[in-house]
């Protein structure tokens, strides 16, 4: 077996000979690769070329295989020049002579630091992603983690650090190892510069001429902190690898030698990005479950917290004194109706802005169903929460009354404490129920076991309702959403509902009121009022359920409802139709759907009449879309004169062709008037304000003969009542319309 080179130099193994003392007398090529040389270490000790830490193990395996000839000895070591991680692994057997005397050693050898390297990685990578879910970290932490992870295994890295894509669509340095991480988050870098080092979506290694070249583009405030604290200028190789989630990069990792511009080769190119797919993954995952916590306990149209975080926070506290607080802004609803999502949701921001800054930090602010809802901790009377409102009514209309004219920030509030029998799970309904009966804006409603009581009867009407307009021609209503109800969640309602000709739909229809000429006994024209008979609930008052319409935001479908049958009827009949309009209707959108309504009925616009409340006419966001409906052709009654609060200034700036004075006008004079009472002397002046001011005067009801007489002696001209005419069907309507029956007239 002496001097024999079984393996020659056709083999990726490498094969070394030595003599007894450990010095070379053959080494074929590969070995010459692995070392470096060109030419065999002839006469020199092989131990020269094995690191001090291998040494005992490699003189050991000689010993042994010298000491028992045929065995063969394994033993794995490094070299000791070049990469940290050069592993390869040898076999010892003894070269013997033809009597069986060792004379030599030969050791055959094989690079094993590839695979030593990808074990390393497939360890790192495990433990990457061990920690990224068992840790929940957020990505800046995880970003740390993985740069710990990616210089564990590429270790010719002497420095590193990551950056995140932020809310700004810029890259900042979240994570730094061997750099000032303070200093380099001053810097941010911008995807679009040129030569950014952001730029490229795969592992790149970048020399210190693309160093230079791209921080010489640098505006200097970076470019200073890059060549200080980043060391930019020291650096000779640069490994950028890109974390890349949904095809878009959403993080860095750089890892930075000082030494070689070689330094890293395709292995460490293959590993780390290895890493950062674990880490896209890792990023990818938190951001799923950011997105679910967000949509758990935010608002996703406002981002504000929304009733499932408060109510987590208000199990989660102790009990206290504290209050719950409901606050809805009937006016972000217009703004939404008007002006799109977008505004509305920027509205509503700014307001919760103004209401937090005037929270302390144990309070806390949520969104839901279109009301703000404040918990306010150590609040336990009526007097702490109006101050609260007022402070929180004084700071919007000083901060938001610029930017929305049109918001008018007198909320109707419904509260409840805690106290005694009321759960702590149950505060957020109870304040709800409190809201619920919250009717007008700047009114404050306070929760107790009465209106609990009262609240369920309301809500089995509220749920009907709801039912009920479900099953209504849709036409080209629209209808925001309600307080904690929408009708999309409302299931369909039995067909079992009351018909009346074509009038009626889900147990809705109209009645029509006549209003006369007092002196011919003429017929003006007909005010249509709505009705509601519920097969279980009986007949529902009109108050009640317009009122609940107005408050889940139901109206305008109701009210298109109202609009389309009226028109239907008065182009029917060749009789002008009065109808109620909400404030909720008279919006731009009402103009085009007057338009197709009257054209598919060939009805003229004079023969279309529209009353207004007070409240309603002096509403500043109102009056474009009233003196648009004037210009048209439109009658505009102001309803109720006297139960509100009028302006006589306004009034005259108003397009107005008719007042119809409130009931408690002609019950003031009761049954038999005489003239010389306040009460007719008030009458008489405002029907000589109305002749001053060109409107029509029409007097609401009158209930006997003596007061009909009273008014035709004081030369009113219009009038209506029961004495003259009750609200009736359609089919009785008519018989009116056709003469053949008169009413005493």
């Amino acid at each position: 077996m002496a001097g024999t080179n079984f393996l020659g130099d056709s083999t990726d193994f490498m094969v070394v000979h030595t003599d007894l003392n450990g010095f070379f007398t053959y080494a074929n090529r590969s070995y010459l690769d692995y070392i470096g040389s060109s030419k065999p270490p002839l006469g020199q000790s092989a131990l020269e070329y094995v690191s001090a830490e291998d040494r005992p193990r490699i003189l050991e395996a000689a010993k042994n295989a010298i000491s028992l000839p045929g065995r063969a000895f394994w033993v794995e070591v490094r070299k000791p020049l070049q990469r940290v991680w050069n592993r390869s692994r040898w076999v010892f057997l003894a070269i013997c002579d033809s009597n069986g005397t060792p004379t030599g050693l030969q050791c055959l050898g094989f690079d094993i630091s590839d695979v030593y390297r990808q074990n390393q990685f497939r360890e790192a990578s495990i433990s990457l992603l061990s920690i990224g879910l068992r840790e929940n970290l957020q990505p800046s932490e995880l970003l740390q983690r993985a740069l710990d992870v990616a210089l564990g295994v590429v270790p010719v890295a002497q420095a590193g650090s990551a950056t995140l894509r932020g809310p700004d669509g810029c890259f900042h340095f979240v994570a730094a190892h061997g750099y000032d991480l303070s200093a380099l988050q001053q810097v941010c870098l911008n995807p679009t510069e040129p030569l950014s080092l952001t730029a490229h979506i795969q592992a790149r290694v970048f020399g210190q001429a693309d160093i230079s070249q791209f921080n010489a583009r640098l505006d200097p405030k970076r470019r200073s902190v890059l060549l200080g604290a980043g060391r930019a200028a020291e650096i000779q190789a640069m490994l950028a690898t890109p974390v890349v989630v949904d095809g878009i990069p959403r993080a860095y990792l750089y890892l930075d030698n000082f030494h070689s511009a070689d330094a890293f080769d395709a292995l460490d190119l293959r590993h780390v990005e290895g890493l950062a797919h674990h880490l896209a993954w890792l990023l990818h995952g938190t951001e799923m479950r950011e997105e679910l916590r967000f949509s758990r306990y935010y608002d996703a149209q406002t981002g504000l917290p929304n009733a499932r975080s408060l109510q987590e926070t208000l199990v989660s506290r102790p009990p206290a004194p504290r209050a719950l607080v409901g606050l809805q802004c009937r006016s972000l609803e217009r703004i939404r109706r008007l002006e799109g999502e977008a505004s509305w949701a920027k509205a509503v921001r700014g307001v919760a802005k103004v209401i937090e800054a005037d929270l302390r930090s144990e309070d806390q602010l949520a969104w839901e169903g279109g009301a703000f809802w404040l918990l306010l901790e150590g609040i336990s009377s009526s007097a702490e929460v109006y101050a609260v409102l007022e402070r929180l009514r004084n700071g919007a209309k000083a901060q938001l009354e610029t930017l929305w004219p049109q918001l008018d920030f007198s909320p109707r509030v419904g509260v409840a404490f805690s106290q005694p029998g009321l759960a702590t799970t149950e505060m957020l309904k109870a304040a709800e129920v409190a809201l619920r009966h919250s009717r007008d804006p700047g009114t404050v409603s306070f929760f107790d076991r009465d209106l609990a009581h009262k609240s369920f009867k309301e809500d089995a009407l509220r749920q009907a309702l709801g039912q009920t307009l479900r099953q209504l021609p849709p036409g080209n209503a629209q209808h925001g959403p309600g307080s904690l109800l929408d009708l999309k969640q409302v299931p369909d309602f039995s067909q079992n509902h009351i018909s009346n000709e074509n009038s009626s739909s889900a147990g809705l229809f109209l009645h029509y009121q006549p209003i006369f000429h007092l002196v011919t006994g003429h017929l003006h024209h007909f005010e249509a009022l709505v009705r509601w008979m519920h097969p279980k609930l009986g007949s529902v008052p009109p108050d009640q359920f317009l009122q609940i319409a107005e408050e889940e935001g139901w109206m305008q479908r109701l009210g298109n409802w109202i609009l389309g049958t009226a028109v239907e009827q008065a182009a029917k009949w060749g009789v002008p139709v009065a109808v109620n309009l909400s404030g909720s209707q008279i919006e731009p959108d009402l103009l085009l759907q007057l338009d197709g309504l009257l054209e598919s009925s060939e009805l003229r616009s004079n023969y279309l009449i529209f009353e207004v409340t007070e409240k309603v006419a002096l509403d500043d966001a109102c009056l474009q879309t009233l003196r648009a409906l004037a210009e048209r052709g439109h009658p505009l009654h102001l309803d109720d004169f006297g139960s509100g609060m009028s302006s006589l200034e306004r009034i005259t700036k108003l397009p107005l062709s008719a007042i119809k004075l409130g009931q408690g006008f002609i019950a003031s004079l009761g049954i038999t008037p005489r003239k010389d009472t306040p009460e007719a002397r008030l009458l008489r002046a405002l029907k000589g304000l109305g002749n001053g001011l060109g409107f029509d005067i029409i007097v609401e009801g009158i209930e006997t003969q003596a007061q009909l007489d009273f008014l035709l002696e004081e030369g009113f001209t219009l009038g209506q009542g029961y004495f003259l005419g009750r609200p009736a069907c359609s089919a009785d309507a008519e018989k009116l319309i056709n003469g053949r029956e008169i009413l005493g007239l």
